[in-house]
């Protein structure tokens, strides 16, 4: 076994495709990526350098689009010899074989690569050109990336569909239905990876941002909510919360969080290597933390 510096990510099985319960995130690469980042795009050395602690942590994959400006392109530059899988994303409303191709050249990957659709709404047009990236080698997995439960329950019937990403955090209940809850169950070889785990940096600036669509003092009273709950659950902070709540649902393999420095890499490593809540903790959090409004816990629905 590799000697790694700090803690090793645990990695999960969902039938023969393994992940780590933290994927990295690459938005970051190719733009200033969420509504608290505060350091701006990582420059040629820094990327190199993550990717490199990434694959020391335990990191499996490496989580990028089409869509993220020139992230794949980054990730090719940086990426070498490194073990580490990406899963990509079609450009939206783009042509599966073309996007595949594009992101072969600018990732310079050789073997397979896990392919998501970036749009649900894509799915109609693009699923059996999508499927044939299974067929010929260049997807070990393909899937969709969702943005709702109702988009999440229209995908999961389709043939062959091995992947799932969607968006979800310790405020979103809506993901938590009793019948989604059933469907995933069923699904026990599914990848279901969450993505916007601090929903975009809201949860860990807290009461440091204004939350959009949401009144200041709600905020501040849900902020004071998760900080008792850190403090009675014996967690570091509410980050250590918002990821040991994902990883505490049953049908959760992996959480997708991207990183500004090496530095959040390393502390989102370690937080992904402590123990998930208990399924009583996990109770908890939702008897106690407040509902929010969708136009809160849906990014496409925030204002400039």
């Amino acid at each position: 076994m590799k000697d790694h510096a700090g803690p090793v990510v645990p990695v999960r099985a969902r039938g023969a495709y393994q992940q780590s319960a933290l994927v990295l995130g690459t938005a970051q690469l190719g733009g200033a990526y969420g509504i608290a980042n505060r350091t701006g795009v990582p420059d040629d050395d820094a990327t190199a350098r993550m990717l490199a602690t990434a694959r020391d942590l335990g990191v499996t994959h490496l989580d990028t689009a089409r869509a993220y400006g020139d992230s794949e392109q980054r990730i090719g530059a940086a990426l070498g010899d490194l073990d580490l899988a990406v899963i990509t994303k079609i450009a939206p409303g783009g042509a599966v074989r073309e996007s595949v191709e594009a992101s072969r050249a600018a990732l310079r990957v050789a073997g397979p690569l896990t392919i998501l659709l970036h749009r649900a709404a894509d799915a109609p047009a693009g699923w059996d050109d999508l499927r044939r990236c299974l067929e010929s080698g260049d997807a070990d997995r393909v899937g969709v990336s969702v943005q709702s439960p109702d988009e999440l329950r229209r995908v999961l019937d389709l043939p062959d569909l091995g992947y799932v990403q969607l968006p979800c955090n310790l405020l979103d209940r809506r993901w938590l239905a009793g019948d989604l809850d059933a469907a995933l169950a069923e699904r026990p070889d599914l990848v279901v990876t969450v993505r916007s785990a601090y929903l975009q940096g809201l949860l860990v600036a807290g009461s440091g941002v204004r939350w959009p669509n949401y009144p200041d003092d709600q905020r501040d009273r849900a902020v004071s909510i998760l900080d008792g709950l850190v403090t009675e659950l014996g967690r570091e902070d509410r980050a250590d919360l918002c990821l040991a709540y994902l990883l505490s649902l049953p049908w959760v393999t992996s959480l997708v969080v991207g990183a500004e420095t090496e530095e959040q890499l390393r502390s989102n490593a370690a937080l992904v290597s402590r123990k998930p809540l208990t399924e009583a903790e996990r109770d908890q959090v939702l008897r106690e933390v407040p509902e929010m409004p969708v136009e809160l816990l849906d990014p496409s629905r925030w204002s400039a």
